[in-house]
């Protein structure tokens, strides 16, 4: 089996599926730990630059994604879409992305995930 790297192009090496396991049962696992969530939660928050010009979003990895996608605590959910209303629309957002990755998007209801 090939090593894991999820910047190859050859799918044989990204794609890996103790990599697609782990997250699920690391998300399963963390679903209601309010700290590891909240601190989630504070990292994908967009922040504004001292000028106000730019926007930069921290971006999280899909282990990250993975606990709020599985979240279903009512306040916490609550608090996801609201976070959604805040990032910065797609014209901007180019600076939430590192220049190397190519992000995959996932959605749920009105909120975004992306995952890099």
């Amino acid at each position: 089996m090939a090593i894991y790297n999820p910047k190859s192009l050859k799918a044989e090496e990204f794609i890996n599926h103790e990599e697609i396991l782990d997250p699920i049962r690391y998300a399963e696992e963390n679903k209601h730990n309010l700290a590891l969530i909240d601190e989630i939660l504070a990292k994908a928050r967009p922040v504004k630059s001292a000028d106000g010009t730019q926007t930069h979003c921290a971006g999280l990895s899909h282990r990250e994604a993975s606990v709020l996608l599985a979240c279903d605590i009512p306040e916490k959910v609550a608090e996801m879409y609201e976070l959604a209303e805040e990032r910065p629309s797609m014209a901007t957002a180019s600076s939430c992305l590192p220049r190397s990755t190519s992000p995959i998007t996932v959605s749920m209801a009105a909120c975004t995930v992306r995952i890099i």
